[in-house]
């Protein structure tokens, strides 16, 4: 194939256009949410920071319909957080920062198209056939991943903090860094870790990992997703198996992929 006989430095020019387009799609992103500051901190940003946030208001109304109200903690429908920046420019950091970070999620797809151009000419005629189907597949895992960090891993982890005392005596409020990082950890943690059915396709077609390798080490990558899950929440039951459902179930998924793809190349 002609693609796969170009000199060293032609890759590493084409690297460079990959990246820059990525680059500027990364920043029009950013400045997108930058010129729409008040959607996206008012409504999005500290939206689990309220009482009337959409997971909590669901809760509410579960646990008093199903639970007898028994357990109506769980909905965090008492006040919205107390939120305090201590920092002169701290605002102004956190805005950059938050709409960086931003800009990366929400350019997300372009930036693995860009990828996938990048390494397409190595790809088979065969693989390149599923391109599309590829590129829906890791754009959806990914947005996936982000809507579950934020509409369910978010919510328990701000009730957590919140409902969590060793004392009547000291007031929790909550310093404006340390809220962003969570919201912004959780969200873009969580994208990434849904996109492990992806790299177990990947690595399967590379042959580095096989249907029964994944199947025999079982035990092993559930104790793997429980250290996963308890190191991206604070610790307690409830948040750990939030966390450790979707991980299970993400890996049965990859199981099932590795063992259709090892069926293909057999």
């Amino acid at each position: 194939m002609k693609e796969n006989k170009m000199p060293f430095w032609k890759h590493i020019e084409e690297l460079r256009k990959h990246i820059i387009h990525c680059i500027c799609a990364i920043i029009i992103s950013m400045i997108v949410l930058m010129n729409n500051k008040n959607i996206i901190f008012d409504c999005i940003i500290f939206g689990p920071a309220k009482t009337d946030f959409i997971t909590y208001r669901i809760l509410y109304k579960f646990t008093n319909t199903f639970l007898g109200g028994r357990f109506n903690s769980l909905s965090f429908l008492y006040k919205n957080l107390e939120i305090q920046n201590r920092q002169i420019f701290g605002q102004f950091h956190i805005y950059i920062w938050t709409c960086f970070i931003g800009g990366v999620i929400l350019s997300f797809p372009y930036v693995f198209y860009e990828f996938w151009k990048f390494i397409k000419p190595a790809l088979s005629d065969e693989e390149k056939k599923y391109s599309i189907w590829i590129l829906i597949m890791v754009s959806f895992l990914f947005l996936l991943g982000v809507f579950f960090g934020y509409f369910i891993l978010c919510p328990f982890l701000i009730h957590f903090g919140y409902s969590f005392r060793i004392s009547n005596f000291p007031k929790n409020i909550f310093d404006l860094s340390d809220y962003i990082s969570l919201i912004v950890h959780s969200v873009f943690s969580m994208g990434i870790v849904f996109l492990f059915p992806f790299i177990i396709f990947f690595l399967t077609k590379m042959g580095l990992v096989s249907y029964s390798f994944l199947k025999k080490y079982r035990k092993h990558a559930f104790f793997i997703m429980l250290v996963i899950a308890s190191a991206i929440t604070p610790g307690d039951i409830l948040s750990t198996i939030i966390v450790l459902i979707p991980l299970i179930i993400l890996y049965q998924i990859s199981v099932y992929i590795s063992f259709y793809v090892n069926k293909k190349i057999s």
